[in-house]
């Protein structure tokens, strides 16, 4: 096959800190991996759409709409990723504004957007069963969804006797952006400062007054640690030698350092609310992100557990690894194609 990856605008800005840009990727080289070619076009080139198989786009917004309308009259199958993070699942007030025609006002607005390019692209793809219902919710046909799990980011390559090896420091990890308010790091660190574990924070702080309240924070309490961004190699090593790793987000559409974490054989602690319990099934321990006592009990148990969690390094290499997501991405475009 040959096909065409087009990304939201908003990627050349985010670059490679963008979970778009990562989920592109890795699909892309997968697809290459297993014998096919991929192009990320650009508005600067010539393209001639008809030497495309298919197009997929990633991410929505009134960008796409009219070139699903040109790919459509030139008749090319189009595939849609939309990648929906809402602070929760779409539901009835979303159904019913979809239903709305903003378009004729000349207004855009979210849901009816994902209506409306529901209506004309070949199949969207939803990462999780969670964000197929809130596709379905917005009146896209449940025929034209397929769920295509996406893989895990990193190019690591470890093996049960590298996490066997390797010694555990006790620690619960958290890596993100901490400062936005859905990955709910505000909460995970006064858990960690009235409980007394090891907590180690890695990722970017954009916001000057959180930046100031982690910074005291540290001060009252040295078990609360944050190491700043991470390169690639810094987050192999934190993850490989931590115990825990904690994502207890407001709402998390997957949840791919999860995934990391768990293939580097750290015990999971994560959210109910979101999509990255079909991700990890039965090995993690899942906590009520609004809850302080469910959060610093459930770290307190997987703090208590054996080390490494070699079953949860099993799961994600065989289900979430490069290859077997790009597998399942193939099937689903042979399928569209017939």
């Amino acid at each position: 096959m040959r096909v065409a990856y087009i990304l939201s605008p908003y990627c050349y800005y985010a670059n490679v800190f963008s979970g778009v840009v990562v989920q592109a990727r890795c699909w892309k080289e997968a697809l290459e991996a297993l014998g096919h070619e991929v192009a990320l076009v650009s508005a600067l080139e010539s393209i001639d759409w008809k030497t495309f198989d298919l197009v997929h786009l990633f991410q929505h917004g009134s960008w796409c709409a009219p070139l699903l309308s040109d790919l459509a009259a030139a008749g090319v199958p189009t595939v849609m990723s939309p990648i929906i993070d809402p602070p929760r699942p779409y539901g009835l007030i979303a159904s019913l504004v979809s239903r709305i025609p903003f378009e004729r006002a000349r207004l855009q607005q979210n849901q009816r957007l994902l209506r409306n390019y529901g209506a004309t692209c070949t199949r969207m793809l939803s990462r999780s069963q969670l964000e197929r219902r809130s596709l379905e919710v917005v009146g896209v046909p449940a025929s034209k969804i397929v769920n295509v799990p996406i893989s895990i980011s990193k190019d690591w390559v470890i093996d049960e006797a590298t996490i066997s090896g390797v010694e555990r420091n006790g620690a619960v990890l958290h890596v993100s952006h901490l400062a936005q308010p859905r990955k709910n790091v505000r909460l995970l660190v006064e858990v960690a400062a009235e409980r007394g574990f090891l907590l180690r924070l890695g990722g970017s702080v954009s916001d000057p007054s959180f930046a100031a309240w982690l910074k005291a924070i540290e001060a009252a309490h040295p078990n609360v640690t944050y190491l700043g961004r991470l390169s690639d190699s810094q987050m192999l090593e934190e993850m490989l030698t931590c115990s825990v790793f904690c994502l207890p987000s407001l709402f998390e559409g997957v949840g791919l350092v999860a995934l990391d974490a768990g293939y580097c054989g750290a015990k999971l602690v994560v959210s109910t609310a979101g999509g990255t319990s079909d991700y990890l099934g039965p090995h993690a321990l899942y906590i009520d992100p609004h809850a302080g006592k469910s959060l610093g009990d459930a770290i307190q148990q997987a703090l208590s557990m054996s080390l490494p969690d070699v079953e949860v390094h099993r799961h994600v290499e065989r289900e979430f690894s490069k290859l077997a997501s790009g597998r399942k991405l193939e099937t689903a475009y042979g399928d569209m194609l017939g």
